[in-house]
């Protein structure tokens, strides 16, 4: 038979047997004599046992009793210690938190710098970063923040999404490259070049492409990968030895560019859909250490606009 406290009956019994009265434990409690008896007489009917005999003004324990005072009481001091807890936290957030993103994608929006600002700000709160192309399981894996990229619109799966920034995808590659093999004018002509493409995206990629500003000439092309590889800085390496079109993210490798190591190609074109970067988490409540990571995180990119940081 299911037997329900009520953890104030519970105080009250606890409070009567360490006091000797119950207008001592009236006065501890801040509740009136009437009321700690019927709690007693509530707890003892519950639990159909008499705990407390009254002996004039005097209350004492039942031999039950006393063996339920210890019970109660190490029961209410592992609430109590777990609600400190819960105010410490909050005031001062520590623990372990494991995020999981896109290997190629952490370079580029130096998620490894963000890191380090965050462990300095809140020293106490351990980050695990989990580098894969694989989508980890938020439930599975115990994964309490992912940072991922979507083209297009974000489907739909029950979980919260914080958009972080866009990101334009384009084809770039090396001067040699592009003088021993010549320049697309077209994204038809990709067929004709050897692409490196993150692996993040699978074999290959369908993308849908428009002349800059003609979204109703869009196109759509299926562009399969020669040298795929889910390390970004690796098929980028690739690409300034000449191995050939390197599809990356060109305003994240704004250096490269302006110094001529790499040649923005199809300039002329752009995808209908940008890659928009977001960090997801599950939709349970935070706790205090997820609830400044996101925070934090939101302020690393706070370029962005009020209106397009949302959660959906």
């Amino acid at each position: 038979m299911e037997t329900q406290v009520n953890l104030k009956d519970l105080r009250a019994f606890v409070a009567v047997v360490d006091h000797g009265s119950i207008t001592a434990a009236a006065a501890v409690l801040g509740e009136t004599k009437g009321t700690i008896s019927r709690r007693i007489s509530r707890l003892e009917e519950n639990l159909s046992i008499a705990l407390v005999q009254r002996v004039g003004g005097r209350a004492q324990a039942t031999s039950e009793g006393l063996s339920y005072r210890k019970r109660a009481q190490e029961a209410l001091d592992i609430l109590d210690n777990a609600k400190a807890e819960m105010i410490d936290q909050e005031h001062n957030p520590h623990g372990h938190l494991r995020i999981t993103a896109l290997q190629g994608l952490a370079k580029d929006v130096k998620l490894g710098k963000i890191l380090g600002e965050f462990i300095e700000a809140y020293p106490e709160i351990t980050v695990e970063t989990l580098m894969t192309e694989k989508i980890l399981s938020f439930r599975e894996d115990q994964i309490d923040f992912a940072f991922r990229l979507s083209i297009g619109d974000l489907p739909d799966s029950g979980h919260k999404a914080m958009f972080l920034t866009e990101v334009e995808l384009g084809f770039v590659a090396s001067p040699a490259y592009l003088a021993k093999y010549g320049t697309p004018q077209h994204p038809d002509d990709l067929q004709h070049h050897r692409l490196l493409i993150p692996r993040l995206f699978g074999d290959g990629m369908a993308v849908t492409i428009q002349p800059r500003g003609e979204p109703d000439k869009a196109q759509e092309f299926d562009l399969r990968g020669h040298l795929l590889c889910q390390d970004i800085a690796f098929l980028e390496e690739a690409a300034l030895a000449g191995g050939g079109l390197f599809l990356l993210f060109p305003q994240m490798q704004k250096q490269l560019l302006e110094s001529g190591e790499f040649i923005r190609v199809l300039a002329d074109w752009e995808p209908t859909h940008t890659g928009k970067f977001y960090l997801m988490y599950p939709s349970r409540p935070l706790s205090s250490k997820a609830r400044v990571f996101k925070d934090f995180i939101q302020q690393a990119f706070g370029h962005c606009d009020d209106d397009v940081r949302k959660e959906l």
